[in-house]
């Protein structure tokens, strides 16, 4: 990692100092992916890995969510960081194609409890992570430097991770830059393309990303060096002269149903069809999507397994026509043997527009198309996905979803506790309460 100001940014980063803003932004970006990691244990996913840390890195530095505090920190961030990202419902940032939130604050909230940091300094140093990351992640997909293929959050995650975790063990200058390098040196590839058309429990490569930043930190720590020289030093230090005074943490967007962001432009149509055209079931014929390049590689029509129906733009487009929603009940479980949205996915049509495609990643859009029995066509778009940024979304808007997601899993109680947890996280002498949240509940 190129010298720039970001060592000056992580050591001197003060919650107390933020602007409002991204404060505000904090308790949003928390919320939303304690609610996603809680809701993430119902998958198969999030219980092999859980169960899998707690057995390969034992300890009592951290909360393996749904164990109780039984891993070392590097166990803890592996197992949460999993079951952030199992339902794909986490936050993402446009620029990198990826998720930050689901590498970084796992890895902060184990190194923050193993080191007994307070609630402001864990606050502090998931905002340097995100910063880091964001921008890091920006840089890989401009360079891809490891092969043609772009990579998975887990890979620029990396980098974020370890510099959250940094924060928290107040590393030095030189400590700094070689903590960044070895996540940078041994982030995990993660070839999403091939998951998003292959799907898999691999997915992003998120749960490995927080693992390396935290095992970075750690061994930059004790004296272990790293390359801080990059391919793209001068891109490095570039963006991250702006680290303190540009506050990309405000350039995130949150997700609304538990699936790849790229099918919920779709999705978005969908609904919004069904519902000012009362579109029933039996009285469609055809519906075609027009949408980015990238997305038409979501093609899996009758899915087998989650993975498999989150990475899927017709499956989800299906149910939401047929049931006006997507959430965890139509992506998991029995929702996957539903016929009458597989009958429907597979007469589903996809097609790259091009200009939709020339406004991707920056934006995310897409067109849809709803012929009925009757021949009447009915079209929308293009359409965003809700969540974007700049679309006005509130902490009670993810209050409400936080409560869609977890009240399934632990209950109502559960949800508000949350709540309250996270509001007062600024104010704890230790994260505990907040990691408490993950623990056993029920």
């Amino acid at each position: 990692m190129a010298k720039s100001d970001i060592n000056g940014f992580i050591a001197h980063a003060r919650y107390v100092e933020f602007p409002e803003a991204v404060r505000t932004q904090l308790d949003k970006n928390l919320l939303d992916l304690f609610a996603a990691t809680i809701a993430g244990l119902a998958t198969p996913a999030a219980n092999i890995v859980a169960d899998y840390a707690a057995i390969a890195f034992p300890g009592n530095e951290a909360t393996i969510a749904g164990r109780g505090r039984i891993g070392s920190a590097q166990g803890a961030a592996l197992a949460n960081a999993c079951a952030a990202n199992a339902l794909d419902v986490d936050d993402g940032f446009r620029r990198a194609k990826g998720h930050p939130g689901a590498v970084v604050i796992p890895a902060a909230l184990a190194m923050a409890q193993a080191e007994d940091a307070s609630g402001a300094d864990f606050l502090a140093a998931v905002v340097v992570g995100y910063e880091v990351g964001m921008r890091a992640g920006t840089i890989w997909h401009d360079h891809p430097h490891r092969g043609p293929s772009y990579h998975g959050s887990g890979s620029w995650g990396s980098v974020g991770a370890a510099a959250a975790c940094a924060r928290l063990l107040e590393l030095g200058p030189r400590e700094v830059e070689h903590a960044l390098a070895i996540a940078e040196y041994h982030a995990p590839l993660a070839p999403i393309m091939d998951c998003v058309r292959r799907p898999a429990m691999v997915k992003d490569g998120i749960h490995w990303g927080a693992f390396v930043g935290v095992i970075a930190a750690q061994l930059a720590a004790r004296g272990f060096t790293g390359m801080p020289a990059t391919p793209y030093a001068d891109e490095y230090r570039a963006s991250m002269q702006t680290l303190g005074a540009d506050w990309w943490i405000e350039r995130v967007y949150y997700k609304f149903h538990p699936c790849c962001r790229w099918a919920q432009p779709a999705i978005a149509g969908a609904v919004e069809l069904r519902k000012k055209h009362d579109l029933a079931p039996g009285n469609i014929a055809a519906v075609r999507i027009e949408t980015f390049e990238a997305a038409i590689h979501l093609g899996t029509r009758r899915p087998t397994n989650t993975e498999e129906a989150q990475y899927s733009l017709p499956f989800p487009v299906a149910s939401a026509l047929v049931h006006g929603r997507v959430g965890v009940p139509e992506i998991a479980g029995d929702g996957l043997k539903d016929e009458a949205v597989l009958a429907l996915s597979d007469r589903i049509e996809m097609s790259v527009d091009p200009a939709i495609e020339a406004r991707f990643p920056d934006e995310a859009l897409a067109r849809v198309t709803v012929t009925t029995t009757g021949g009447r066509k009915h079209v929308t778009g293009p359409l965003p996905a809700p969540g974007d940024p700049d679309s006005g979304i509130t902490f009670d808007d993810l209050v409400s979803k936080a409560h869609r997601l977890i009240e399934g899993v632990a209950g109502r109680s559960h949800a508000e506790h949350l709540v309250e947890a996270v509001t007062g996280c600024a104010d704890l002498r230790t994260v505990e309460p907040l990691a408490e949240c993950l623990e056993r509940f029920g």
